[in-house]
Order: C-alpha cells, then sequence, then structure tokens
C-alpha cells in the first residue's frame, strides 16, 4: 500500500524520476540529480526524505551486492503509485 506524501517530498522525486526513471541509482547520484536540478540537497534532509519514501512505499531499497555499506534505491512509478495509493485516513 502506498501513503501520500508530502510537497516537498514529490519535488525530488519527481526530479529523481525524471533523471532515473526505473533504474536503480546511489544516493550520491541523487544528490548530484538534485543539485543539477537547483534543489537543497542538505545530507540530512536526503537521508529524511529516502526514509519517507521508503516508509510510503514511493522507493525500493537494496543492499548493494558489491559493497554491503551503500544502498541502491528504485523509484516506484508513478502510475503505479498512484493506483496503490491508500485512500481510508
Amino acid at each position: 500500500m502506498v501513503e501520500a506524501i508530502p510537497k516537498w517530498v514529490i519535488q525530488r522525486y519527481s526530479a529523481l524520476y525524471q533523471k532515473f526513471k526505473m533504474k536503480q541509482f546511489t544516493r550520491e547520484e541523487a544528490r548530484e540529480t538534485l543539485k543539477e536540478f537547483s534543489i537543497d540537497n542538505e545530507e540530512k534532509l536526503t537521508n529524511t526524505f529516502f526514509s519517507d519514501l521508503h516508509k510510503k512505499g514511493w522507493v525500493e531499497v537494496e543492499k548493494d551486492k558489491k559493497d554491503a555499506r551503500r544502498k541502491l534505491f528504485k523509484l516506484v512509478s508513478p502510475e503505479k503509485a498512484i493506483l496503490n495509493l491508500n485512500l481510508k485516513d
């Protein structure tokens, strides 16, 4: 089930989706992309952002097979997220 996300999260999600679509990416690649879109990418905010997206079902997270300390992110498509949106609040 997917939950609604705040505006500041959806703006960052949109920038990342425009760049990566359904491809996996690292936190570092996400930071660079947010810079390209002139979006504040402070470290704490990036961590909060990914935590919020993951809790609410908008991103899939897995450990990097080459380096277990790193995580790989893959965004859920907007279509899939909206179709699975939890409409009960």
